[in-house]
């Protein structure tokens, strides 16, 4: 369970995404961004089911080999949705334009997603298929994004093999994931907004970032966890 809730909650926040890449298609940042906020307010779902899970790991002293195994597959997991996402981005885009335009026209939240799946190709997004990587935003990304990954992995798995310190061990947890929130809201985020503002680089900008999760998600975070994992076990 805890691999499908995790995943879920970092695909829903990968197809969020795309809503500001629609709004910056057709000139409409500021609802895009709204939406995209809106969206990515379902991936609170799978967390609240998610964190007493791992608690419950936790609690029940289970080997560290199987909590290791569990975070591993969690990691990959989210890999492959999110290349999924990527796949499908230009038709994910297409979606949210769709969406943007019918909720503009007065039609509800609700039925405004259920007719956007016709989807309005009358927009050229040819830019996502030709970009260029901007290493300085894809390696920022890639640190912001591995401590955003590995935080409460690492806290419960330091608490799991420290049970007598286990509760000040996972208030940790939060501390952590306030850092890296810090660091998407001061530095990714006004980014992004001032390359839509100034139509420069944004697509190139945000498919780094993009790209840079994922290599989080494939490479970085699964090593960074296997070396914590056999320098404590």
């Amino acid at each position: 369970m805890i691999p499908f809730l995790y995943g879920m909650m970092l695909f829903i926040e990968f197809i969020s995404q795309y809503s500001r890449v629609a709004g910056y298609f057709i000139d409409k940042n500021a609802i895009a961004y709204s939406l995209q906020n809106t969206t990515f307010t379902l991936t609170r779902f799978f967390s609240v089911l998610l964190m007493p899970l791992i608690g419950f790991m936790v609690d029940k002293n289970y080997q560290p080999s199987i909590f290791l195994l569990c975070v591993i597959i969690s990691f990959y997991f989210v890999f492959i949705l999110g290349s999924l996402v990527f796949f499908l981005r230009r038709r994910i885009c297409y979606f949210y334009i769709g969406f943007i335009e019918k909720y503009i026209s007065g039609y509800g939240l609700i039925k405004s997603f259920f007719k956007s799946f016709h989807l309005n190709k009358n927009y050229d997004i040819s830019e996502l298929n030709h970009y260029k990587i901007d290493i300085k935003y894809f390696f920022i990304s890639v640190f912001i994004y591995a401590i955003h990954a590995l935080g409460v992995f690492v806290t419960f798995y330091f608490a799991l093999i420290s049970p007598e310190n286990k509760i000040m061990i996972t208030q940790t947890s939060g501390i952590i994931n306030a850092f890296a929130t810090l660091l998407l809201t001061f530095k990714i985020d006004p980014a992004l907004s001032v390359a839509i503002e100034k139509r420069t680089n944004f697509i190139s900008s945000f498919m780094s970032i993009f790209y840079a999760r994922l290599f989080v998600f494939f490479f970085v975070a699964p090593f960074i966890f296997f070396i914590i994992y056999k320098v404590f076990q």
